[in-house]
């Protein structure tokens, strides 16, 4: 998988061996498609361990319990996603058009190379333990604060016109989110590319450019250009998929 801000791993992870991390992904990638399909509370170890050809046994290696892959899933999507965006928004130094162009390419980067994963954390968060699920939500608003700060500097700087940078903020963050659905791995697009479209879309909603694109005045005209320009996406992905 490549990735020009990868996520951060915990030091464990960084001293498990390549061959380690690729059957702990193997598991990851086999459960989040039996909780996809039988729901969290329909799949068990046993159920993922005839998915991989190994024991149960096996799995107790990587995790003692389906709750502890669910626990991996949101630590790898949402926790990684507020700990790349804060890694961006605390640069005072980097201007908000760079500042907001990397946050949304690296979110994007990160949803499109784990659509499964962050299907299945927005459906199952309800069945994490009550201090992860806690966490994973302080994460999330994290993650839209970064948004919503880097915003405002550029709407202070006079590079956005964003009537609110909040809504503007869940709304580059709906679009982001949005492609764990229909973006398709094997369409032909690659993920970076799709990334740095969204990114583009992204821009083109907030910057204040009077002489190369008339800016949207109103909030509602702002979403009504990412909607125009995801739509456009998401059709040029669907020709992709159709010539293949």
């Amino acid at each position: 998988m490549s990735q020009d801000n990868p996520a951060p791993q915990s030091s464990a992870r960084r001293r498990a061996s390549p061959r380690s991390e690729l059957q702990r992904q193997s598991i990851l990638d086999a459960a989040s498609r039996l909780f996809i399909e039988k729901g969290f509370g329909g799949t068990n170890l046993n159920d993922i361990a005839d998915v991989l050809g190994v024991s149960r046994t096996a799995l107790y290696y990587y995790f003692r319990s389906k709750e502890a892959i669910l626990e991996a899933l949101t630590e790898d999507v949402t926790e990684a996603a507020s700990a790349l965006a804060s890694s961006v928004s605390v640069r005072d130094g980097m201007p908000p058009e760079a500042a907001l162009r990397q946050l949304v390419t690296q979110h994007a980067t990160l949803i499109l190379t784990h659509t499964l994963q962050f299907r299945v954390v927005e459906r199952s968060e309800k069945d994490l333990p009550a201090e992860r699920r806690a966490a994973a939500q302080a994460a999330r608003r994290a993650l839209l604060e970064h948004f919503v700060d880097v915003i405002e500097r550029g709407v202070a700087s006079g590079d956005f016109r964003a009537p609110d940078a909040r809504v503007a903020a869940f709304a580059i963050l709906g679009m982001c989110n949005w492609s764990a659905w229909w973006f398709k791995p094997d369409a032909g697009m690659p993920a970076e590319d799709v990334a740095k479209s969204l990114a583009e879309f992204a821009m083109r909603s907030l910057l204040r450019d009077d002489a190369r694109t008339p800016q949207p005045a109103t909030v509602a005209e702002s979403i009504g250009m990412l909607q125009e320009g995801l739509a456009r996406l998401a059709e040029q992905v669907d020709a992709s998929t159709r010539r293949r």
